[in-house]
């Protein structure tokens, strides 16, 4: 006759496979940095941008041309006095707050009382970059208009280099804010947002000891950065052909204004599909 079969040896014929767990992924490390927060600052900057950078120098250059004497080379030297000048203003102040509070704001791993950040010396760089080419088209005898009128190319190419090359991950030759030298270079992108948010936001260090354990923590946040990185320098590229068109293609008068013009356009476009952009990415790195 057949014995029943054991009902612990039956359980053990017939075992359930093990419930799969889904581990779900461990949140990125956060940055406390919320740009809303700041959202009067960051209008008062673009309306600051906008007056000095477009509507002073156009108000100027076309009064003076169309209501009065002046010659052009008068005109144009007096029309760019005004631009650049929130910028001009800043960097001193940029400089002043990492010499004085060098602890609270300067790069990691910087001592030094005058180790500035790399955006401060880029930005040095790039106004030199824009003044020449000013001073250079308006004080001759005839003035060099394509150079007046290429000026913001000039300084958008010096962007576009800097993006480019930064987007290989070579071993830097020298430090550059808080990345030391021997490590492996970052996207431009990255470097603007560290810099910018810990001194020109008053995030302080401790905003560049987020950012980079939230970029050393999230794959998809660094190729976010990269991507974006990749997108101003194909933008840059952009602009100066457009710039290029307007400069060769109109009349002086007319590309004056348009070339400013053209700038802010730019700029609008690119920041918009920039944040539209990195919300999308942020949402990804959620999920």
């Amino acid at each position: 006759s057949n014995s029943p079969q054991d009902p612990e040896k039956s359980g053990q014929d017939h075992e359930v496979p093990p419930t799969r767990i889904r581990k779900t992924p461990s949140a990125p490390p956060p940055l406390s940095f919320d740009p809303w927060t700041k959202r009067n600052s960051i209008i008062i900057c673009c309306l600051g941008l906008l007056f000095f950078d477009l509507i002073l120098p156009c108000i100027i250059y076309y009064s003076l041309t169309y209501c009065t004497n002046l010659d052009e080379e008068q005109v144009l030297g007096i029309s760019c006095a005004s631009l650049g000048l929130g910028e001009m203003m800043e960097l001193p102040l940029r400089g002043y707050r990492l010499a004085k509070q060098h602890d609270v704001y300067a790069p990691l791993g910087q001592h030094s009382r005058w180790a500035f950040d790399f955006l401060f010396w880029w930005y040095a760089m790039a106004t030199i970059i824009g003044i020449v080419p000013y001073v250079l088209s308006t004080s001759l005898d005839e003035p060099i208009e394509w150079l007046f009128l290429m000026t913001p190319g000039f300084i958008a190419g010096f962007a576009v280099a800097t993006t480019a090359v930064s987007a290989l991950p070579f071993p830097l030759p020298f430090r550059v804010s808080s990345d030391a030298r021997g490590e492996k270079c970052k996207p431009f992108v990255y470097y603007v947002i560290e810099d910018f948010v810990a001194v020109d936001a008053s995030q302080k260090r401790s905003y560049r000891e987020e950012l980079r354990a939230r970029y050393n923590a999230s794959p998809i946040f660094r190729r976010m950065i990269w991507d974006v990185n990749m997108w101003w320098t194909v933008g840059g590229l952009v602009f100066i052909g457009a710039l290029a068109g307007m400069t060769w293609g109109l009349a002086f008068p007319i590309a004056y204004g348009l070339s400013f013009g053209l700038l802010f356009v730019w700029m609008g476009i690119w920041a918009l599909a920039t944040w539209l952009w990195v919300r999308r990415g942020l949402r990804r790195e959620r999920e």
